[in-house]
Parts: structure tokens; sequence; C-alpha cells
């Protein structure tokens, strides 16, 4: 007995070791540093530096909604992890994510306009592929009637313009649902609810300021600098978006709404049309011209191309992710 409690007692006097402190953190505080973080480093991707090309290009667009979907899938994550007890942020998310996906449908049919342009250049380049002789007037008229049409804008279709303007009205219904959002103040959490509201203004207001910028570029037509959506410094993300907002829709001003691989290719196109009519007309060009020309055609062409698959999966990879999301919610 006297053995036991000795080496108890010896035991004891030996440690000597702190104990581990206690987290007063609450579990929706270590969420919330997570997402925000996420957050900031998704933004980073879509930074543009002083020395980048004042355009916006198809590539920076895709990884633009790329991003977005992240996003998307990770408050979805994060608010099954905390297990809500109260479902009006499900009421919300149901209004909010159908928003979205008809948004996606919209932005889908502008995209095939592009596909559509492809096919035409696309064409245009297998009629132009000679190796010696040049290709038959007949081809090479062909040809030049096929890159008319995919550099000339046909006037909008009832259909296009509809479509267009129900997209603008459904990004402008995003707006003032954010604006209906009631967001606490300052940066710190007091509640589980305070970080559920802050996370579901987040995403809206970033797939407000996506949407916006694909629909003006893919459909047309410039919005007024005071109509964006400014974030207060309530938030460690407002800066970052808000100068990006101002930088992007600055840029579209200037370039008439055209996606930088849309701008070259046109070019390139334009380039091989009037040599072709020069030679048809007997004007001087000759066959090394063309076949330059051609040559930057294929590779603005294939960049182009590029820019085209990786938008149209972006936009799908969104759809996907927000239609999970929302049959996920009608499953609780």
């Amino acid at each position: 007995m006297f053995l036991v409690e000795k080496a108890i007692s010896s035991s004891h006097f030996k440690s000597k070791q702190p104990l581990p402190k206690i987290s007063n953190s609450k579990p929706y505080e270590f969420i919330a540093n997570s997402f925000h973080q996420n957050l900031l480093n998704h933004l980073k991707t879509l930074n543009l530096t002083a020395s980048d090309p004042p355009e916006i290009s198809l590539s920076w667009l895709s990884t633009a909604v790329s991003v977005l979907t992240s996003i998307h899938s990770e408050s979805e994550h994060h608010i099954s992890d905390l297990k809500l007890s109260d479902h009006s942020y499900q009421v919300l998310y149901m209004d909010y994510s159908l928003k979205v996906l008809d948004l996606c449908n919209l932005i889908s049919f502008a995209v095939k306009n592009l596909t559509e342009k492809r096919l035409l250049i696309n064409y245009s380049l297998r009629l132009l592929n000679f190796a010696g002789d040049l290709p038959p007037v007949e081809k090479l008229n062909k040809a030049k009637e096929k890159i008319t049409r995919s550099v000339e804008k046909p006037e909008e279709s009832v259909v296009e313009a509809e479509k267009g303007a129900r997209a603008a009205a459904l990004i402008d219904e995003l707006t003032v649902m954010i604006g209906k959002l009631v967001r606490p103040r300052g940066k710190i959490l007091a509640t589980e609810t305070d970080f559920i509201r802050r996370m579901f203004y987040t995403v809206a207001v970033i797939t407000v300021f996506i949407s916006r910028l694909l629909v003006t570029v893919l459909f047309g037509g410039g919005r007024d600098s005071n109509e964006f959506i400014r974030v207060s410094d309530d938030f460690d993300w407002a800066e970052s978006v808000n100068a990006m907002q101002t930088r992007m829709f600055e840029v579209i001003k200037r370039n008439v709404n055209k996606a930088l691989e849309v701008d070259n290719v046109e070019m390139k196109a334009v380039t091989v049309r009037d040599l072709i009519n020069d030679i048809v007309s007997d004007d001087g060009a000759d066959k090394a011209a063309l076949d330059d020309g051609v040559k930057e055609l294929a590779s603005a062409g294939k960049t182009f191309s590029d820019g085209v698959d990786a938008l149209t999966n972006g936009v799908n990879g969104l759809f996907s992710a927000v239609l999970k999301t929302r049959n996920g919610r009608l499953d609780i």
C-alpha cells in the first residue's frame, strides 16, 4: 500500500508540463476563418497586375467561373458542417440558386454563339488547306463567305435580345436580394447566424460581379459603374473585389465588350478574307502572303477554341455545383 501511494505521489510531483489550453473559439469561428482564407486565395487568382494586358480574356472568364464554383461548393460544405436548425438559410438559398441556374442556362446560350463562330472559322481553314497550288476560286469564295459570317455580327434576333434582357434582369433581382440581407456590422462574429449571413452575402456579391461580367461580354451592353455593388470594409475581401469590379468594367468599355481571344481571331480572319479578295480580284496578293495569313489564323483559332472550351466547361461546372447543392438542400 505504501509503495503504491509513494509511486503515485512521486509521479504527481514529477509532472511539470502545463495543462493544454482550452480554446474559447466556437466551431463556426474556425469554419469562418477557413472560408475567408480560401476566398482570399481564390480572389488572388483573378487579380490583374499593371503589366497584364488591359483586356478580358475567355481564359480569365473561365477562371472566374471556376472560382465562383469553388466558393459555392465550399459555402455549402460549411453550412452542412454547422448542421443548422434554422432553415431560413434554406428558403433564401432556394430562391437564390434558382436564379443562378437560370443565369447559367442563359450564359450557355451566349457561349453557343462563340461555338458557331469557331465552326465557321474551322471550316474556312479546311477550305484553305493547300500545300501546292492555290485552291480553286470556288473554294476561295466559299472560305471568304464563311469568314465573313464569322466576323460580322448579324442583327440580334428576338430570341437573343430576350435572353440578354432576361439575364440582365436576373442579375438585378440578385442585386436586390443582396440589398435585403441583414448584415452584421464589423468583423466580429457574435453568433453562428452572423457567419451564415456574411457567407451568403459574400457568395451572392461575387456571383453578381462575375455574372454581370459574363453577360456584358457575351450579350453586349455596358453598365454604369454606379450600379456596382460596393462592399463595405466590414469584409476582408472588400478592397480586392471593389477594385476588381472597377478595373474590369473599365476594360470592357475600352474594348467594346470583346474578349481578347475573340478580338484576335477576328482580326486574323479579316486579314485572310482581304487577301482572298485580292487574289480572286487579281489585285496583286500572292500565295505566300495567304499561306502566312492562314497559319496565323489557325494559331489564333486554336487559342480561341481553347478559351471557348474552358468557358463552356466552367459554366457547366457551375450549373452542376449549384444544382447539386440545391438538391442536397431539398433532401434535408
